[in-house]
């Protein structure tokens, strides 16, 4: 196409081929170019969920302080939480203020489509464009002022954190530099705004916003959950006893509680009586256990025996009881405790002492989906939900024998969660990245495995596909729509000819499963090597 000695005629012709093979190529990415701005729009959704959430912890963590003033704790809570707050403001201000000027410099975003009357929501014109940012962030080398900003937020958030609990929070705000590419050194900067779309670009930069944000959203959680919400400020010394696995307890079960003089410190030289038997203490806390061997109500008395500072001897007297009864209805979710909807949910009730005949169980709300009983196993029931609860209780209820009024004995309750997405996978490939062309011709099949999800046999099957191969050396590219799992003839073809250097793209994926119809929301993308 270089031919100088060309004629005029085949120099238009060759001009025309180039640009027909560019406006295919750009074709091609328009897609791909829309995904990216839908995860960019998703992703900025997150972010305002985010906010929400870390309102409400500072929120919590003022009310706590102005409930407790003079608390040291809360004090320093609430000043350090602003600081967070400050800190991730403005750094999250920063990375907006970076798209904006990249996204101005190439055009803006489209006009206003969905009659919203906003334009923030909208595709960038320029979204395909990958000279503006390399040009700023590589040649102009604004690209280490960014890295150096992600490091320097992540040590400001972290250092309001006492050190020895920094390693709690889970921090997404690194930038550390690619391993070397056939041996050339790769940079951080390089890999994040080289040879990459501006579409990319922006949804990378809305996701070291959602980073910084879930940062500090952690940070906020260490000091709220520092404070307690129930302090109760103590003025003199009672009794108290404490059961540790509650009042009501089975026969031939063990019954536990502490009892402890209220406010006494590790140093309280206290000794615990209970029905004259001196029991065991730790730290100036009783701990005190029985085994009942029938049922009805229990009763103990006892007496702390304490030397004030003075060396006055004080004692305080206490009484507490509880109720054995016989074990009471058993429900367990034979997976886990999440139900999904558009699945048959396995449940086992039991009452000990009934028949499974005996047994009556129902959904509260009743209005959140059916249990109807499993005809494979007594006591085994199949859940199936709708979508109009978040949470559901199993309740299992028997009829007394000598009134023959029923009687609730137990419930269980679930949250009621959307079975996740499969991942797409081309045949045995299921991340995207640089693959052999070797390995890559021998798959012929798209599939969608659901993967460490604790149901077995939940299977869902690609019924549509869009098939895209481009070639690096400027052949024409293979577009094809796909039906069903098999790629076709055709697609077969394109990948057996395989090069280094072209690129594979499996998207717009659909698969049908026992839930529904849905489409996978990201694409497999494949460099071949």
């Amino acid at each position: 196409m270089a031919d100088s000695n060309a004629s005029p005629r085949q120099k238009m012709i060759n001009m025309m081929y180039l640009v027909l093979t560019a406006l295919l190529a750009l074709n091609v990415s328009a897609e791909i170019l829309k995904a990216f701005h839908l995860v960019e729009v998703s992703m900025a959704r997150a972010g305002d969920n985010i906010d929400k959430k870390n309102q409400e912890s500072l929120a919590a963590i003022a009310k706590y302080k102005a409930d407790h003033p003079t608390d040291p704790i809360a004090i320093d809570a609430e000043a350090k939480a602003r600081q967070a707050i400050e800190v991730s403001k403005e750094a999250v201000k920063y990375f907006n203020d970076l798209k904006e000027e990249l996204i101005a410099a190439t055009g803006g975003r489209k006009e206003d489509s969905n009659g919203d009357g906003k334009t923030e929501d909208e595709e960038i014109v320029g979204a395909s464009n990958t000279e503006i940012h390399a040009n700023m962030m590589i040649v102009q080398k604004r690209g280490e002022e960014v890295k150096k900003k992600i490091n320097d937020v992540r040590e400001k958030l972290l250092a309001l954190v006492p050190a020895d609990k920094r390693a709690g929070i889970k921090s997404d705000l690194v930038t550390p530099d690619p391993p070397p590419h056939e041996g050339t050194k790769i940079t951080w900067e390089s890999q994040m705004f080289e040879h990459t779309p501006l579409a990319a670009v922006n949804t990378l930069l809305t996701k070291t916003q959602n980073d910084i944000k879930n940062t500090e959203a952690q940070v906020l959680d260490y000091f709220r959950s520092n404070l307690t919400g129930d302090v109760i400020v103590i003025d003199n010394f009672k009794a108290q006893v404490i059961p540790t696995n509650g009042t009501y307890v089975s026969v031939g079960s063990k019954y536990a509680a502490d009892i402890f003089l209220a406010a006494a410190s590790s140093k309280t030289d206290a000794t615990v009586t209970v029905n004259g038997r001196e029991i065991k203490s730790e730290e100036g806390i009783g701990k005190f256990e029985t085994a009942p061997g029938s049922e009805g109500e229990q009763k103990y008395k006892g007496v702390i025996t304490t030397k004030r500072a003075s060396g006055k001897v004080e004692q305080y007297p206490f009484e507490f009881a509880f109720t054995a009864v016989k074990p009471i209805a058993v429900i367990a979710a034979t997976k886990m405790n999440v139900v999904y909807i558009g699945l048959d949910n396995p449940i086992s009730v039991s009452v000990p002492g009934y028949a499974a005949a005996d047994i009556s169980v129902s959904l509260d709300p009743a209005s959140a989906g059916q249990l109807k009983p499993d005809p494979k196993q007594k006591g085994a029931y199949l859940l199936s939900l709708n979508k109009s609860a978040s949470k559901v209780k199993v309740v299992a209820s028997v009829k007394d024998r000598g009134t023959g009024a029923t009687k609730r004995m137990g419930e269980q309750e679930y949250r009621v969660r959307m079975v996740p997405d499969p991942i797409p996978a081309l045949g045995t490939l299921d991340v995207s990245g640089n693959v052999a062309s070797a390995q890559i011709k021998s798959q012929n099949v798209v599939r969608a495995p659901l993967k460490n999800f604790a149901f077995e046999g939940v299977n869902y099957i690609p019924y549509e596909f869009q098939f895209v191969m481009i070639p690096k050396r400027g052949g024409q590219p293979v577009v094809e729509k796909g039906n069903g799992q098999m790629l076709t003839s055709n697609m077969q073809a394109a990948l057996s000819r395989a090069v280094k250097g072209d690129k594979v793209i499996i998207t717009s994926i659909k698969v049908k499963g026992p839930d529904g119809a849905r489409q996978l929301p990201t694409p497999l993308v494949f460099d071949i090597q």
